[in-house]
């Protein structure tokens, strides 16, 4: 499917291809082969079925590393939509601009929450609640639950940053929100290593050193279960981070 698709890109057509996560993985070598064939083509690769929240499919449908993945193949921009209507807007723009695309999906129903209408720009991070003791970076379906524990942390506390373009990184908008509150934590259906986490690390480690926290899956495998059930096995709940959120602020 990717080889079909990229031929159908060099002949100057514009081509979405889309699987689930975990399949893509098998498609990894052609995905970087079609990264190589210059810069005027127009290809967006879909991946579904991404992350925990993939629920009982088991530990060999959660793909939790394709961000990793996708970070070390030059010239695509990878993507991560909060919620339906946030896919609708982003599709609109993909569609219009040439380029490479990486956009994840997941499989559950997500609350709608985003007001229309919402702008989407390429390479751009959104300040989405305005704190002062902590920055929460969240990515994907986790900027609801970001939202959620900037309201039960109360008025001033958070600063909430949505990530819908992890490559390229919105730099400014990072640096500027972790200058404010001096702490950051990132919030991932993902695997730290490779992600969110890392993205934001090496950015601050680079630029502004600044105390981080993650709350991320760890580098191990999973297990079968409903979404809901995996999310508070393995920590990437509101509730864990409103409490990583104050144990954070209380460390210091």
């Amino acid at each position: 499917m990717i080889g079909l698709a990229t031929g159908i890109a060099m002949a100057g057509k514009r081509v979405v291809a889309c699987d689930m996560s975990v399949f893509l993985h098998h498609a990894y070598g052609q995905i970087r082969t079609a990264a190589r064939q210059g810069d005027d083509l127009h290809l967006v690769i879909a991946a579904s079925h991404t992350g925990i929240a993939v629920g009982p499919d088991g530990s060999s449908a959660h793909d939790i590393t394709d961000l990793a993945r996708m970070r070390l193949v030059p010239n695509f921009k990878i993507i991560t939509p909060w919620d339906g209507r946030h896919v609708r807007q982003i599709v609109k723009v993909i569609l219009e601009e040439k380029g490479y695309y990486y956009v994840r999906l997941n499989r559950p129903n997500v609350p709608i929450f985003l007001k229309e209408p919402m702008s989407f720009e390429i390479g751009r991070a959104y300040r989405l609640n305005e704190g002062e003791r902590v920055t929460i970076i969240a990515s994907g379906d986790k900027v609801f639950n970001a939202l959620q524990a900037a309201e039960e942390l109360g008025e001033g506390f958070a600063d909430v940053i949505g990530i819908a373009t992890l490559e390229p990184l919105d730099s400014d908008t990072i640096l500027a929100s972790a200058s404010r509150t001096g702490r950051v934590i990132t919030f991932e259906d993902h695997m730290y290593v490779g992600g969110l986490y890392e993205s934001v690390a090496g950015l601050l480690a680079q630029h502004k050193p600044t105390p981080m926290r993650r709350i991320a899956l760890n580098r191990i495998f999973t297990t079968s279960g409903e979404p809901d059930e995996l999310a508070k096995m393995f920590g990437l709940t509101t509730e864990a981070l409103v409490r990583f959120c104050h144990e954070f602020v209380e460390d210091r």
